[in-house]
């Protein structure tokens, strides 16, 4: 199997000022593990976008404050893109919505639990595909 690392850099929040939901913007490269100190590393990383928009319904039952909503988005936006690699069908822009059809009004995750977003450091393996091409 193949594994690839991500690593993220600063989040920012893309204002819309017509729409109430709250956008932010995870920036992250990706490497293949095998390359990782090789001299080609810096030439094979790719550079993507995460982008998660938290429908502006589940903002008020939330409460989170900044911080804590940005580290939730964070969470959320992560595990889909772990999906994406696993399946290897990682593109560069991976658009995630947060909606009420997908999450109740109670708080998804603990804040406290999860790593802050910039420099956060992951592996994740790619299933290997079997079947005619």
């Amino acid at each position: 199997m193949k594994a690839k690392r991500i690593i993220f850099g600063t989040p920012t929040e893309i204002a819309n000022p017509a729409d109430l939901s709250r956008s932010f913007l995870f920036p992250f490269s990706c490497v293949d593990t095998d390359l990782v100190g090789s001299p080609e590393e810096v030439r094979c990383t790719s550079q993507h976008r995460l982008i998660v928009t938290v429908d502006h319904h589940l903002l008020l039952p939330w409460e989170f404050a900044d911080p804590e909503l940005i580290k939730v988005a964070f969470e959320i936006g992560r595990r889909n893109l772990i999906e994406m690699i696993n399946a290897a069908t990682l593109e560069w822009e991976v658009r995630v919505l947060v909606h009420t059809g997908i999450y109740s009004g109670a708080r998804p995750y603990d804040p406290s639990r999860i790593v802050e977003p910039e420099g956060a450091t992951f592996e994740v393996q790619e299933e290997r595909r079997i079947g005619y091409i």
